[in-house]
């Protein structure tokens, strides 16, 4: 029996808001047809993508625990959110609401191969607001398995998008992306 893989869809004209995000679903979507599938980590060498990796995370979920451990979240990811990611766990980071959202979008990231791209607000301390583009893609890890997301944030400017999030605290819209990439537990 002759088995056909569909490959993520190319982005829709005018989907992505930032070019960097554009730049990072493309150069993920070049990954998986590479794979043949959902991307391994090892597939993902920085070289390639220098000018994306301030804007990229990559989480793990913990097998023995089930919590989120950022692996890596760039430099302008951490002057966006004022804090450093990196060797933190989501739990660390985020809490009520905002953490069982996020909690769930990494779930559906790596259970069923979901690509989503959300725009969020975030809100600071000194009152200023913020729009940001945050992709979370699939990837897995060397052994096979789906306990990745590689991610990219970046910020959006306000025509780029109006209406979208209006300067309301933590307001989200959350689009999956339609993906075609068969995940694969061996490669």
């Amino acid at each position: 029996m002759i088995h056909s893989t569909l490959l993520a869809r190319e982005e829709p004209e005018g989907f992505f808001f930032s070019q960097v995000s554009r730049n990072a679903y493309a150069h993920w979507q070049r990954l998986a047809q590479r794979r043949g599938g959902v991307p391994l980590r090892s597939d993902l060498d920085p070289a390639d993508v220098p000018r994306l990796l301030p804007h990229l995370f990559i989480v793990e979920r913990i097998r023995s625990t089930g919590r989120y451990f950022f692996r890596l979240s760039g430099t302008a990811i951490r002057d966006i959110m004022g804090s450093e990611n990196t060797n933190h766990f989501l739990d660390e980071l985020l809490h009520g609401d905002d953490l069982k959202t996020v909690s769930t979008m990494f779930a559906q990231v790596m259970d069923q191969g979901a690509c989503i791209r959300s725009i969020e607000g975030l809100t600071y301390s000194d009152r200023s607001y913020l729009r940001v583009e945050i992709l979370r893609l699939p990837l897995r890890a060397a052994d096979g398995e789906s306990r990745l997301v590689l991610g990219c944030l970046s910020r959006v400017a306000d025509a780029d998008g109006p209406g979208l999030v209006e300067g309301a605290v933590k307001n989200r819209q959350v689009i999956h992306i339609a993906n075609d990439v068969e995940p694969r537990s061996l490669f």
